[in-house]
This record gives C-alpha cells, structure tokens and sequence, in this order.
C-alpha cells in the first residue's frame, strides 16, 4: 500500500470508523461517540483536527491520479449526517471504508 494511503487509512478512517464498528456490534446509538471520531483527531504534529481539515492537508501529499473529491465528499456527508436520525450518521461513517477503497484503487492504478 502506498505510504500516503496507509497514513490516510490510519490517521483519519481508523479513527472515525472504530466507534462506528463498535457501535454497530453493540447496537448502541451513540452520536457523540461519531462526533468524537470525526472531529477529535489529530495531524503529524499532535495538533488537534477534524478529519474534513486533516484530509484537506493530507491531499496536498496524494500521489498522482488519486480520487481525492470523492473521499472527500464522503467525509463531508459523514459529517453532515451527524444532524440526521439514527442510523443515518452510523451508515455515513461506516461509509468511508468504501469510500477509502475506492481512494486505494484510484492510487493502486497508477
């Protein structure tokens, strides 16, 4: 996996998909804990971020041909859901995984 693809994948999708997973496993309707995933992350210097900003820095280091808009765009709806009923906000998280596989595959063709 390519570098930049693997700090993506830890910095930002672990964080904000984990409560996602344990929430779904648990049954639990938690919001906070997604908020808490979405936007109590941190970047390379430790500085706290959310992961619409932390993703916004990140891009500027993607390799050539990665799809970036549109996972960015399932970041801003997972963000964006967490207004909506439940499991709207849940779904949206859980939906940066694929949208993370699609970003891998766009770099994975280069």
């Amino acid at each position: 996996m390519h570098p930049w693809l693997r700090a993506v994948r830890h910095d930002l999708v672990k964080r904000a998909v984990w409560a996602a997973r344990d929430l779904r496993d648990s049954g639990e309707q938690d919001v906070e804990a997604l908020r808490r995933g979405l936007f109590q992350l941190t970047d390379a210097e430790g500085v706290p971020v959310s992961a619409t900003d932390l993703f916004a820095r990140m891009r500027s280091g993607a390799p050539a041909g990665a799809a970036c808009e549109p996972f960015a765009g399932a970041i801003r709806r997972a963000v964006s859901s967490l207004e909506l009923p439940w499991p709207a906000p849940l779904v949206a998280v859980l939906g940066l995984e694929d949208a993370f596989d699609a970003l891998a595959r766009s770099v994975s063709k280069e």
